[in-house]
């Protein structure tokens, strides 16, 4: 996953075209959510 330039984003902007792996080995694109309100929850374990 690659992070888009920050400083290309602006309150209001449309979310950028971003797919991220599921923990069963799928993906999820945000685009699939448009319209819908959604939470995104981010986690890590080192």
């Amino acid at each position: 996953m690659n992070a888009p330039d920050s400083s290309l984003l602006t309150v209001g902007n449309r979310v950028p075209d971003l797919s991220l792996p599921t923990l069963d080995g799928g993906s999820v694109n945000l685009l699939d959510f448009h319209g819908r309100k959604w939470i995104l929850f981010m986690w890590a374990s080192w």
